[in-house]
């Protein structure tokens, strides 16, 4: 049997708030992303821009042991479309830099900081993966 997973209210269909399941292997990996961006709390315990790094850190880590990462080159991409260099920080710093632009945010965030920069995350994110997507299909 496939591994389902709760999909949300917007794909009810038996009544208010029913819940879909889905089989997750089914989606490519931009489209689960997505589905994680749209509910990164659920994913992490809490929507924050750290422990959403440390989750696509660990995400990714599992993908290389398969032997495909999701994230190589996610760095270098960032620097390419949005010329903002990695530094020591590597893209969870780009990311930062990119949404508070001209400041230095690099300890916690308010709530209304962690949603901004977790909007740029899967801003970026999803970009990446497209253009990931593109370049597969030749």
């Amino acid at each position: 049997m496939a591994p389902a997973c709760q999909s949300g209210v917007r794909h009810s269909g038996h009544g208010v708030g029913a819940v879909s399941l889905f089989d997750v292997t089914a989606l490519g990996e931009r489209e689960f992303l997505a589905l994680v961006g749209e509910r990164t709390g659920m994913y992490t315990g809490k929507a924050s821009f750290d422990r959403m790094v440390v989750f696509l850190t660990g995400y990714d880590c599992c993908a290389v042991r398969r032997g495909v990462s999701v994230l190589d080159g996610f760095r270098e991409w960032i620097e390419e479309q949005e010329g903002v260099r990695s530094g020591a920080l590597g893209w969870p710093g780009q990311v930062r830099r990119i949404a508070f632009p001209g400041e230095e945010r690099f300890g916690g965030l308010t709530k209304e900081e962690d949603e901004q920069a977790l909007a740029t995350l899967f801003r970026l994110l999803d970009g990446f993966l497209a253009a990931k997507e593109k370049d597969e299909r030749g």
